[in-house]
């Protein structure tokens, strides 16, 4: 779910940093949990356009998820704003207002959202989950040609086109079970040919590739979700455990559990 669009985006695009969600979740963070990820996924089922909701802070947030094959695959967010006099179908939170949220200095409250406001930041995302369904669908065609029928004219022997062509096969398959054989059918090449020219193109082995894109995805499944290990391993590619936790720490020097509770600590 949550791997298909990470290898695409930087870093800072992977949390919600907004200043006075952070000052909420100062005090409040399992209440954000609950409201804003656990009630709001078991409810989208029902809410399959989207839903403006509001928070227990106060603070108001359009909410569009996007399903593929009849699963959640993403979930698209606009806000936070404070709600306007006349916003009217709304989503609250049922739990009593915090009774201490400490404002970050200068921080300036957004601009209160109106209906009208928030039907129309409603239909942006709507039409930002349409495009986001059709770059996936031809993102996956895409692969599954290159992978199931690749034909001799399609790869230019360029290093540019090769390079590419190599990425691209990493990201989309590096959270399934893959091998270097599959990668030299797509290239149409030997699998020692493929091998060499991966090195040749990325200076890396295909190994190396695949276990970076998978310790980037892991990575990120331990600072953004409450997935177990276990969990984040298996959704990161990696097929036993005990490999995913030598190779996390050879990258960053500390273990999976201890990276995320650092980092729940520098939020802090």
């Amino acid at each position: 779910m949550w791997a298909t669009l990470w290898p695409f985006l930087p870093p800072e695009r992977f949390q919600h940093a907004h200043p006075l969600c952070q000052a909420v979740k100062v005090f409040h963070a399992d209440r954000c949990v609950e409201f804003g990820i656990t009630q709001l996924r078991r409810d989208l089922a029902a809410r399959p356009e989207g839903r403006v909701q509001v928070c227990f802070a106060g603070l108001v947030e359009v909410v569009v998820p996007v399903f593929r094959r009849g699963a959640l695959e993403w979930v698209l967010f606009a806000g936070p704003r404070r709600p306007g006099r006349d916003l009217r179908d709304v989503v609250r939170d049922t739990q009593p207002p915090p009774s201490r949220t400490v404002w970050p200095k200068r921080t300036v409250l957004p601009e209160p959202a109106g209906e009208a406001e928030a039907q129309t930041l409603l239909e942006a995302l709507r039409q930002l989950a349409a495009r986001l369904e059709r770059w996936d669908a031809e993102r996956e065609r895409s692969g599954a040609r290159t992978h199931d029928t690749p034909r001799k004219d399609s790869f230019p022997d360029a290093l540019a086109s090769r390079l590419a062509l190599i990425r691209r096969f990493v990201q989309n398959r590096h959270t399934h079970p893959v091998r270097l054989a599959d990668l030299a059918e797509t290239l149409r090449l030997s699998e020692s040919r493929a091998a060499h020219a991966v090195k040749e193109v990325t200076g890396r082995t295909f190994i190396e590739l695949l276990t970076e894109a998978r310790l980037r995805t892991a990575a990120n499944l331990l600072l953004h979700t409450s997935l177990p290990v276990l969990d984040v391993s298996l959704r990161s590619g990696f097929g036993e455990v005990s490999h995913f936790h030598r190779s996390f720490r050879r990258r960053f020097n500390v273990t999976p559990l201890k990276y995320r509770k650092r980092s729940e600590r520098e939020k802090q």
